[in-house]
């Protein structure tokens, strides 16, 4: 899986632990979204340009929380949720049952909707 970023600073930028130094308007490819990653993506400081969808899901119903997963669970180090084109905290927006490999929306501020889509990236097999 692939995703390229952009910084979205008119400076340089420095994700936290991860070695990725970014120039302004500097695209890269990386391999997965990271949490450092993922919160500068959220704060509006990275664009996230492109990526392979690897698994999605498509809301049947309004409402609907609970969700098969469309893998087995490697753990949240390993996976991305992105609803809407954000990237989703794990614990916060959505949680996983891992032993009935389900996941839950948890995030009351924003209901699901029949037809939305939740794209998952990351490394499983």
């Amino acid at each position: 899986m692939s995703v390229v970023v952009k910084n979205n600073l008119a400076t340089i930028l420095d994700i936290p632990g991860l070695g990725l130094m970014f120039a302004v308007g500097e695209e890269q490819t990386v391999d997965s979204i990271t949490a450092p990653l993922a919160a500068a993506i959220q704060a509006g400081q990275i664009l996230l340009i492109s990526q392979v969808a690897t698994a999605l899901v498509v809301v049947e119903g309004d409402g609907d929380t609970v969700f098969v997963l469309p893998f087995d669970w490697p753990g949240p180090d390993e996976v991305n949720l992105t609803v809407g084109g954000l990237v989703q905290v794990f614990g916060t927006d959505w949680d996983v049952d891992a032993a009935a490999n389900t996941f839950e929306w948890l995030d009351a501020e924003i209901e699901l909707k029949i037809g939305d889509v939740l794209i998952f990236t990351g490394r499983w097999s």
